[in-house]
């Protein structure tokens, strides 16, 4: 822990003793479960160009060759050999069938593998049995390359253990039919930038566009437009350990068959500034394989941060869920949802927290949508520490906007600020027992369980019946 860290803790002490008004269980800090001392960043690494020899390849060379312009070598493989580290192996436009594995060339700057020309060169399976076109094991930039799996079964491109402060940068990857597109796997320190993933499809089964396996570690994925893959957009699971440190940032995801973002046994994973859209996408998949959330956060995922997305025609906005498992640390930030549907049944909220230990719902927009905005502790399961501040809820054709679990089910809730639209739905359940014979001048209110916010009248029975929801209002 930083020297800062601790000072901020003490701070946050001495407060707590003077103002007799800390809820430590409730009032989590994203420092618990966000540990580093630098964040990652959506940027370029360095270097981003070449400090070593050129090696040109071309269609119409050979590998006797000196791998000059003038004299380009034939084969991707024999420039990968020759080139050291700051080297640069320049691809002249043309096809090449071949698979690569990409080796460490030493501790010092990456080899860069650059498609030079227009239209830039494509690479392509020179076999179609299972397995990956290029592996890469050390550190290399791939930059400018069109990757046509032609239908086999392959990974484009796999970042292995070894594969360390490594660049997929400004490609075009499609067509494979095996269970990823990019698939980073116990590698550090890996970039994937400005690409565009597409089409791998593995036909009645889930193929993502990018797979992080723990013990992955510092995986950036930013500006990339991923759709029409049969599974999720962008997949985060364990391995041999969980994957930590992940940055989702800025990139297009949409209308892939099952999911947008799929968090499951992660830590310290951030997705933001997303555009999300078209889940599930029901002429790839068949219905009913996924709710189709824009983001699901399961298992045991930690620290996980989902900020300034949106997110938009999908069976779901964004969904925490779990079973004997769950997720811990979940900050849901200034994301807006909308035009949420339910095409398969159980679907339509624009956030659902089934089971959960603390969790911020702050400053999110809801609306249209197909069942409550918000769903939380409602599905029999119990949220721990969840907090729901300044939200604005404009539901859907049903005018749903929230529903609480049981009072037993969400322990520590602090719930303020949230503006509701006249004439929505809130619903608090168990809330009817509590009513029961003491506030007869409140129960007129609701109907069951359910109140409808007709007046200010009523939004005052809510907060009052709650003992909660300070500083709410009403939208016309």
């Amino acid at each position: 822990m930083s020297s800062q860290r601790v000072f901020k803790s003490a701070v946050g002490v001495l407060s707590c003793l003077f103002l007799l008004a800390c809820d430590t269980e409730g009032e989590w800090s994203s420092e618990d479960y966000f540990p580093q001392d630098e964040p990652l960043q959506a940027q370029d690494p360095a270097p981003s160009a070449p400090t070593g020899k050129n090696w040109f390849v071309s269609p119409q060379g050979s590998d006797e060759g000196r791998g000059t312009r003038e004299s380009p070598l034939r084969t991707l493989v024999r420039a990968t050999a020759l080139a050291k580290a700051g080297d640069a192996i320049r691809v002249l436009p043309g096809v090449y069938a071949e698979t690569l594995v990409l080796e460490s060339k030493g501790s010092g700057d990456p080899v860069f593998l650059l498609g030079e020309g227009s239209p830039r060169p494509t690479l392509v399976p020179n076999r179609q049995d299972r397995g990956s076109l290029i592996r890469v094991k050390g550190r290399w930039r791939l930059e400018n390359l069109h990757i046509d799996l032609g239908g086999a079964p392959m990974v484009a491109v796999v970042f292995e253990n070894g594969g360390h402060h490594s660049v997929l940068s400004k490609s075009e990857l499609h067509h494979g039919t095996a269970g990823t597109g990019v698939l980073v796997d116990g590698a550090e320190n890996v970039t994937i930038q400005h690409n565009t993933l597409h089409h791998f499809i593995k036909p009645g089964d889930d193929s993502h566009g990018v797979t992080v396996v723990g013990p992955s570690r510092n995986v950036v994925i930013w500006d990339n437009d991923i759709h029409h893959n049969s599974g999720d957009s962008i997949q985060c699971q364990a391995g041999k350990g969980p994957a930590e440190a992940v940055l989702i940032d800025g990139n297009t995801l949409h209308e892939d068959g099952e999911n947008g973002v799929d968090i499951k046994r992660c830590h310290e994973v951030t997705v933001r500034n997303n555009r999300l859209f078209g889940f599930p996408n029901q002429d790839i998949r068949n219905a009913g394989t996924s709710a189709g959330e824009a983001v699901v956060i399961h298992e045991a995922a930690r620290g996980i941060k989902i900020q300034n997305n949106d997110i938009s025609d999908a069976g779901r906005g964004i969904s925490v869920v779990g079973d004997s498992t769950f997720p811990e640390g979940v900050w849901l930030e200034s994301n807006t949802i909308q035009d949420i549907h339910s095409r398969t049944k159980g679907n339509g909220h624009g956030i659902r927290i089934e089971v959960a230990k603390h969790v911020k719902l702050l400053d999110n927009t809801l609306a249209n949508t197909a069942s409550y905005g918000m769903m939380v502790a409602a599905d029999g399961k119990e949220v721990q520490g969840l907090i729901i501040r300044n939200n604005t809820l404009r539901g859907g054709a049903q005018s749903l906007l929230l529903r609480l679990g049981h009072e037993r089910l969400r322990p520590g809730l602090i719930l303020e600020g949230n503006r509701y639209a006249r004439g929505g739905i809130l619903q608090a359940d168990g809330v009817k027992e509590k009513l029961s014979g003491t506030n007869a001048h409140l129960e007129e209110n609701f109907s069951g369980e359910r109140l409808t916010l007709s007046s200010q009248a009523s939004l005052d029975a809510w907060r009052q019946v709650l003992e909660a929801d300070v500083g709410a209002g009403l939208l016309e």
